[in-house]
């Protein structure tokens, strides 16, 4: 299964990101029900920290043997991280996740094959790749509509769209970073096997996200009585978000490796809009609309494209 012939992407790359997807919509699922905040992140990712701090002792991409270039681009991931939460933070104050949700996911999309186009990162897109992932930013745009004769650009510039795009760079920041670090760990470790690789690099990277996180929250009088209270009232959900969260990123990681650009990654990524549509209607009770019907039915076409 691991080892499988490279090519744009595959099915270990497809299998991994759609088990990535749900668990990604159901961590923010329980993050917007729970007022998400940076100390409800801080416990999130140091949750995901814990989890996997075990492979700092046995495997042999630790932070005492990573080079100095993989520890830079690990710190500008871990600094988009950082933007992605202040962002989330604000976002999910703000709007519906049925809203949220699919704009935060669908603008890395698009900046992610921008960047890695014009910087030469991985196998130049193909037309018809392009064309797919242009079908889901689409499909993405028109979920948060509630009807189609809803749609004007007002609904989509406003004060709020600042905070997605905050969340938007974050993701694509730390996407694009993480992939070129694991590219340098790859040529540094060619002995290992790429899981190994790639779990070594997300328990060094979470160590580096905790701290840093930790610092923040700790500097903040509301975050230091929040986290209080997460202690006092046994408050689990920040927890079971973080395992959530962990187990959905290093599949993101593991992704990674079996695709020849890592536009692929994000692109069926969008397979979390579908989960996350659907949460938010049977558990958050949010709206039922066409436009978010047949949004899902454009990233679901779109992807399809983006592999043909």
């Amino acid at each position: 299964m691991f080892f499988c012939q490279e090519v744009d992407m595959n099915f270990t790359a497809f299998f991994f990101i759609v088990v990535s997807a749900v668990l990604h919509a159901s961590w923010n699922l329980l993050a917007k029900k729970s007022r998400m905040s940076l100390a409800f992140y801080t416990v999130i990712c140091s949750t995901a920290t814990l989890i996997w701090l075990h492979t700092q002792l046995w495997n042999p991409v630790h932070l005492g043997t990573i080079s100095w270039k993989v520890l830079l681009l690990m710190g500008c991931s871990v600094a988009s991280d950082v933007i992605y939460c202040l962002g989330l933070i604000r976002a999910y104050r703000k709007l519906e996740m049925s809203t949220a949700y699919p704009m935060m996911r669908s603008l890395p999309l698009i900046f992610t094959a921008l960047i890695t186009s014009f910087a030469g990162l991985g196998k130049p897109l193909t037309l018809i790749a392009v064309s797919g992932m242009f079908v889901v930013f689409c499909g993405c745009l028109l979920m948060p509509m509630a009807k189609l004769s809803d749609f004007r650009l007002s609904n989509y510039f406003n004060k709020n769209i600042l905070y997605l795009i905050i969340v938007a760079g974050g993701t694509t920041g730390y996407t694009i970073f993480d992939s070129q670090a694991q590219k340098v760990l790859m040529e540094t470790f060619s002995h290992l096997s790429k899981p190994v690789i790639s779990i070594g690099y997300y328990s060094s990277r979470g160590v580096m996200l905790s701290v840093t996180l930790w610092i923040c929250a700790l500097l903040s009088a509301e975050d230091r009585a929040a986290m209080l209270r997460f202690w006092k009232e046994r408050i689990w959900t920040p927890v079971w978000a973080g395992a959530f969260a962990s187990l959905s990123y290093v599949l993101v990681l593991l992704a990674m490796n079996y695709v020849t650009n890592v536009s692929f990654v994000q692109a069926f990524r969008q397979m979390g809009l579908v989960f996350a549509m659907i949460a938010g209607i049977v558990i958050l009770k949010e709206r039922c609309t066409l436009p978010k019907i047949l949004g899902c039915l454009l990233i679901v076409s779109g992807l399809i494209l983006s592999v043909c």
